[in-house]
């Protein structure tokens, strides 16, 4: 199997064209017509998760945030960020971001979260979107201290930050990845109780709450990186690769 072949078919499943219009999901480096051998998953590009793949004999990294987003003019190697585009180009790694096709698409991240927080009768939250970002669903009936306790625990996060009333009673839940506040009104429109996301501003946080949204955020990280061991389950279905994951504990915030 080519690299190519694989990324067609993560493509079916995920496809391109869902990605927002300032994203830039797909290949970032390499070639995609070189034989496939293994496969790393993580959540970035990061010089330890490739040093895992050269060690593992991959030669495809698959990441959900894209290493490419701006503009490049020159590429100096002695930056710190673009030592790791020499070492993969020197390893003749291919490497693929699946961004906001994958937070939108079905059986992505965002229904992955939904399923890890056992939300039930699960529907797209982005208003008039199909697909779109975000889930919500109902839970059985747990109080904001709570819930937001088993939220920390189920995704591994080394804390949450809660806006709110925390003696509230909490019966829908709805779950975004990542920075996902461009939907507290669709929460509002719906009559959602509380809602997971992260990247929280505070006058957002307090705007929303004041409006009876109860809001979890467990940091960018905890909320999505559980999406590596989705799509090590999904990439095992199509090729006969040896697939890993890469995954690094939250070390860059720090919470006192």
């Amino acid at each position: 199997m080519e690299i190519r072949e694989l990324i067609e078919k993560l493509e079916e499943k995920y496809p391109l064209d869902l990605q927002e219009q300032w994203d830039n999901s797909g290949l970032q480096i390499g070639n995609p017509g070189n034989d496939l051998k293994n496969v790393m998953i993580s959540l970035d590009l990061e010089e330890e998760g490739i040093d895992e793949a050269i060690k593992n004999n991959c030669n495809l990294i698959i990441t959900h945030h894209p290493y490419i987003f701006n503009d490049i003019r020159y590429i100096d190697f002695t930056d710190q960020f673009y030592k790791r585009l020499e070492k993969v180009i020197k390893n003749d790694i291919s490497v693929y971001s699946m961004h906001t096709n994958l937070d939108k698409a079905s059986d992505g991240l965002n229904d992955n979260l939904a399923q890890i927080l056992n939300l039930k009768n699960i529907k797209i939250l982005e208003n008039r979107q199909n697909p779109g970002l975000g889930r919500y669903g109902d839970i059985y009936e747990i109080n904001a201290q709570s819930l937001s306790e088993n939220i920390k625990g189920k995704l591994n996060a080394r804390g949450v930050i809660c806006y709110g009333n925390m003696d509230k009673k909490i019966k829908t839940l709805a779950v975004c990845g990542g920075a996902g506040a461009e939907l507290f009104d669709d929460c509002l429109k719906l009559g959602i109780d509380a809602i997971v996301t992260a990247d929280v501003k505070y006058h957002e946080a307090m705007d929303y709450s004041d409006k009876g949204l109860l809001i979890i955020d467990p940091g960018h990280f905890a909320s999505e990186n559980h999406v590596i061991y989705k799509l090590k389950d999904v990439v095992s279905e199509m090729t006969d690769s040896k697939i890993y994951t890469y995954s690094k504990d939250d070390t860059f915030r720090t919470l006192i």
